[in-house]
């Protein structure tokens, strides 16, 4: 399993990427990369760091076992070309042919080469995902196909969430999906992306009453309260219940401060835009785009 707070020394990391030992100091002299110090005084880097600094700068990886990366994530191992089609086109074949080996180096490769998760989420996921749920309609196969791509891209988005674990997050949020919307991936990205930004997130998962919601997000303990809530609307059946529901719950977290995020297919039918403390986003991008801005604003 990975461990993304394992300590690398300079010439471990400098190995990893292919660099000189001298040029790995030089750049943490430099402050390009965050590092601990042994009782000795010698410098150490954590994993995630190591990883958040390989990405940043789309470095190549020569020995990607050394960060706990599988071996297809090396420069002799790029993204699978057994297809033609485009890079989501193939990511989309892996899930269906069920080759989860195959999906995580496709994935892992465009992460570690710069792609953040948003875009992964927006892109490869999102397209496949939609594409293999219309195959249930046609057989008991199609069942199986989305229901094995749908555990290949959760364990996927777990690795993600690992890789993006915050050293030192500033801010902490609670999400899930609303009641009855049972889609797993939505808020389990959304958690991802959220880490991504160094924002600390519990994932409550789907199926979540709003009643759970208001237990998590306005208890009484203000050390526990999130500082951004979450919420994933891809099933909406009880459309006026449920909008009643988020307007009296969101109105209540503005009143303590707590920013309140919507998202998913269904949520602009919610016609929230009167409530000024809600935000609504259509993607995974756009939420990412309103991170920056929230953690901009909080500092």
């Amino acid at each position: 399993m990975l461990q993304t707070d394992n300590l690398l020394s300079p010439k471990d990391l400098a190995v990893a990427i292919g660099a000189s030992e001298s040029s790995l100091k030089r750049w943490i002299d430099r402050g390009l990369l965050d590092v601990s110090r042994t009782a000795g005084g010698h410098r150490r880097v954590a994993v995630s760091e190591a990883i958040r600094f390989v990405r940043s700068r789309k470095m190549p990886i020569i020995q990607p076992e050394i960060l706990g990366l599988p071996a297809s994530v090396g420069v002799e191992s790029r993204v699978p070309k057994e297809s033609t089609g485009s890079p989501n086109e193939r990511f989309s074949a892996l899930l269906q042919a069920g080759h989860d080996v195959g999906a995580r180096a496709h994935l892992l490769n465009r992460f570690m080469a710069g792609e953040t998760i948003s875009e992964l989420a927006d892109g490869p996921i999102r397209t496949s995902m939609i594409e293999i749920g219309e195959m249930w309609h046609d057989s008991v196969e199609g069942i199986l196909i989305e229901h094995r791509a749908t555990e290949i891209c959760v364990e996927l988005i777990q690795e993600l969430k690992t890789l993006s674990q915050p050293v030192s997050p500033r801010f902490r949020s609670i999400g899930g999906a609303i009641d009855e919307d049972v889609y797993k991936l939505p808020p389990l990205l959304a958690s991802a992306v959220l880490q991504e930004h160094g924002i600390q997130a519990v994932n409550l998962g789907p199926n979540t009453p709003i009643p759970v919601f208001e237990i998590a997000c306005l208890c009484d303990d203000l050390e526990q309260r999130p500082d951004l809530v979450w919420m994933s609307v891809n099933s909406l059946p009880e459309l006026a219940m449920n909008r009643e529901a988020i307007e009296r719950f969101a109105t209540r977290c503005a009143s303590e401060g707590i920013t309140c995020v919507i998202g998913g297919r269904h949520a602009a039918e919610l016609d929230l835009s009167h409530v000024p403390s809600v935000e609504v986003h259509r993607s995974m991008q756009e939420f990412s785009t309103f991170l920056e801005r929230f953690k901009a604003a909080r500092i």
